[in-house]
């Protein structure tokens, strides 16, 4: 602009002189300058740049493959082109950027560049900045390109030692037809058959049929597991609690990725922050800081879905984890067994698990601080957590 500026004044000085011979080819150099400019807009405006990740979901360690796709969709050749992409600095330290040169009408250039990821977390890629430049090295005009691609890395999951869960209780919300047990309430009446036990006996429909009948009483209905997720920061000890937070969360994805039974439905509460809100219909945010509530489902799908949940779940302060969870075990099933990950087993929590498991929930408490001693009618396991197991003593 400062060039085009000049121009303009000596044109109005030449010609104020009556130098016109000096006028015309002012004249010329500022159509030229004006031309450069505007063929230099005409040309970002028209300059397309397509951000792609070869995955949008991985776990730490893996590696995901950005590519950026620049394309000249002007009828005029484009002198130089800058591409910045702006990365967020856990994934890498600098950024990642190519240098174009000439690019033909129509031209097509693709830049590569692999991230390894380390820290599990909802990332936000995508924000690319554009510069483009004229054949005289006068005029830069860029810009920023914004297209929202948000990438997601799961905890880490480690092996588990078995985690001995309370059996399965008669009742839930959903049937099991693969249940070796039988549900406390009947759905109708049946003939009779050798060896059904007495207690089992329809004397109504038996006087009404005039044939033997007993109560026809479905298989135990499917098992509901909760995990109860404790981050908040005022409840661990200072000098470890981001360290222990962290283990929180990779032993329950472990807990959930490991799951054998796939009719066992999990589901998720958790206290903490939430940097993005999940997808609609795998959880949901309340709140900020607030609670993160992935709904009880069975199948392969629901471990990804509770997986994406913990990825971007952060400690936070707010809500006593007592009074957490004495409102959200109120939504629970009937039978719902509740497994808590807390620093420790105080005589409160181990009081309200009580009252929970004769409610008929059965509790498991998983401890990460060293354990209390007290005696409790719940079962209660201290996490000993290496590089790649995890066992509860």
């Amino acid at each position: 602009m400062k060039w085009t500026t000049a121009v303009v004044v000596f044109l109005i000085a030449a010609i104020l002189v009556r130098a016109h011979s000096v006028a015309f080819w002012f004249f010329l150099t500022a159509l030229a300058l004006l031309t450069a400019r505007l063929a230099v807009r005409f040309a970002l405006q028209r300059l397309r740049v397509v951000h792609r990740l070869s995955t949008d979901h991985l776990f730490p360690g893996e590696r995901v493959r950005v590519t950026l796709a620049v394309t000249n969709g002007s009828p005029l050749p484009v002198p130089w082109v800058w591409v910045e992409d702006r990365v967020p600095s856990k994934l890498l330290k600098t950024a990642a950027f190519s240098h174009v040169a000439t690019m033909a009408p129509g031209a097509e250039r693709l830049h590569q560049y692999e991230v390894q990821v380390t820290e599990r977390g909802l990332y936000r890629l995508g924000r690319i900045e554009v510069s483009i430049g004229d054949w005289f090295g006068l005029h830069e005009l860029g810009g920023t390109v914004d297209e929202e691609h948000w990438l997601t890395v799961y905890p880490r999951v480690v092996a588990l030692s078995p985690l001995p869960l309370p059996n399965r209780l008669p009742e839930g919300p959903r049937r099991d037809p693969l249940s070796p047990f039988q549900d406390l309430l009947p759905v109708g009446v049946r003939r009779y058959t050798p060896g059904d036990p007495l207690r089992l006996m329809a004397w109504k429909a038996t006087a009404h049929r005039g044939e033997l009948m007993v109560k026809d009483l479905p298989l135990v209905r499917e098992r509901v597991t909760y995990y109860f997720l404790n981050l908040n920061r005022s409840e661990w000890d200072a000098a470890r609690r981001f360290e222990l937070m962290e283990r929180v969360v990779t032993v329950a994805a472990s807990l959930v990725w490991w799951e054998p039974d796939p009719r066992h439905a999990l589901g998720l509460v958790a206290f903490g922050r939430v940097e993005r809100s999940v997808p609609e219909g795998i959880g949901r945010r309340v709140d900020e800081p607030g609670v993160l509530r992935v709904p009880a489902r069975a199948g392969p799908a629901q471990r990804r879905a509770v997986l994406e949940a913990l990825a971007g779940l952060q400690p936070a302060e707010g809500m006593p984890f007592l009074d957490l969870l004495g409102e959200e075990a109120r939504r629970l099933p009937w039978g719902a067994t509740i497994v808590m990950l807390v620093p420790t087993n105080t005589p409160r929590l181990v009081t309200l698990a009580t009252h929970l498991q004769r409610r008929g929930h059965p509790v498991v408490i998983l401890s990460f601080e060293p354990r209390r001693t007290m005696d409790a009618d719940v079962a209660i396991y201290e996490v000993e957590m290496g590089q790649q197991e995890v066992r509860f003593a």
